[in-house]
């Protein structure tokens, strides 16, 4: 069972806000289509992705137990039943492990809510819709926690050679990738990539190419990781880009990568994940200090655990906008958030920004974005963190939002 829901945008109308500029051209309304998948009740789900299957693309969803969602016909089906005592990671990840074009599920399940002693599986899904088999990858330490992000990554050493894995980053203060075999049933090869500096916690991932060379780099926290020309064999270099701090908090962070003042370079667009009152700016190179810290222009403050950021032509007008979705509650002890928003930040050249509301009343966490959709459209899809011991009320939903200037509908609310 799913609901379609198409009303009249949310919030006050549009204001420019950010950094002084050309100004742009303000785009078209934007609409918005919001697609309610599932109603959960208190079930916990960690995140969403989006997976090619043999046929068609298709929401995934894990937490307590893996979920999948045909776009097609959104109905629901249990890929891997919940197993008691274990719950799946906060990352997790599609990948193409087998090189047969159907991608599968790269994720970690441990012990209990924190899931320590966490394994590090890929699961593939079975031709008679049995549930996914599971293949481990590896296992992690006994006082690890829950691998809080997994990224793939893929590119070609100096040689030529192609290589692919996924990005792990452990106890919010290690990088590692692991590196996909040819027999992928045997264990993945290990490689290092740095260990943070300092205290805080650092966490959010995006991967791209940095430094202009052509190769993954990969950003995390306050921080980007230089790659080498063979990743699994040279040093990785570390980069402080920001010095958000916020007593421990700001380096627990979403990215994304973009080139938003179009000079062919990529910004850091980052927003500070897990707190109320946060912070969402782009990050610019400092073209004088390429290695050091980088140049921030302030575009919001005052969002409420923004946990979700993305970056798509929203109004298609071939710049790249902002989506930034806030949490209904947050993983510590925060207030109810009893108005959970998902804003646009639609990008009007210089470091300008004009603010949209395109969804107000529902709380997303990790909300990712699927391809390039041949209608210019651009689909999102997310569940809520739940957070039944602190606010018995919450129920968990998993959605999608279509979203652009020629969808029907202007804004979604509840």
């Amino acid at each position: 069972m799913f609901i379609a829901i198409l009303c009249a945008l949310a919030g006050p109308g549009p204001e420019l806000i950010g950094a002084r500029g050309d100004g742009g051209q303000s785009g078209g309304p934007v609409g918005v289509q919001h697609v309610v998948l599932a109603q959960l009740g208190k079930e916990h789900v960690a995140r969403t992705t989006l997976r090619r299957a043999a046929d068609g693309e298709r929401i995934v969803a894990w937490g307590e137990r893996i979920l999948e969602w045909p776009l097609d016909r959104p109905e629901l089906k249990e890929a891997v039943p919940a197993r008691p005592g274990l719950e799946y990671s906060n990352g997790g990840c599609a990948l193409d492990v087998d090189g047969d074009g159907v991608e599968e599920l790269v994720v970690a399940r441990g012990q209990g809510r924190a899931r320590r002693s966490p394994e590090l599986l890929w699961f593939r899904g079975r031709p008679d819709n049995a549930s996914w088999e599971g293949h481990s990858i590896a296992r992690f330490g006994e006082e690890t926690t829950d691998p809080h992000d997994i990224q793939p990554i893929t590119g070609r050493r100096a040689t030529g050679e192609p290589f692919r894995g996924v990005i792990v980053l452990i106890d919010r203060r290690e990088l590692v990738w692991f590196e996909v075999p040819a027999e992928p049933r045997r264990p993945w090869p290990r490689h290092p990539i740095a260990a943070f500096p300092g205290p805080q916690q650092q966490s959010g991932v995006a991967i791209g190419d940095v430094a202009g060379k052509g190769r993954p780099d990969v950003v995390c926290g306050m921080f980007w990781a230089e790659c080498p020309d063979d990743p699994a064999r040279g040093p990785w270099t570390i980069h402080r880009f920001g010095d958000w701090e916020d007593g421990g908090w700001g380096g627990m962070a979403k990215h994304a990568l973009a080139d938003m003042d179009g000079d062919g370079r990529p910004e850091i667009v980052a927003s500070e994940a897990e707190i109320p009152d946060s912070r969402l700016a782009v990050f610019r190179r400092d073209p004088d200090r390429p290695d050091g810290p980088w140049r921030s222009h302030p575009i919001e403050k005052g969002l409420y655990c923004p946990h979700s950021l993305v970056v798509a032509d929203v109004d298609r007008d071939g710049r790249p906008d902002i989506i930034v979705g806030e949490m209904t509650a947050g993983g510590w002890d925060f207030p109810l958030n009893p108005k959970p928003k998902i804003l646009a930040y639609l990008n009007r050249g210089g470091f300008r920004f004009e603010r949209r509301t395109l969804s107000e009343g529902w709380g997303v966490h990790e909300m990712g974005m699927a391809p390039a959709r041949p209608d210019g459209k651009v689909l999102l899809f997310a569940a809520d963190e739940n957070q039944p011991h602190k606010f018995p009320e919450m129920k968990t939903h998993a959605s999608y939002w279509l979203v652009g200037p020629d969808t029907a509908g202007r804004g979604s609310g509840r």
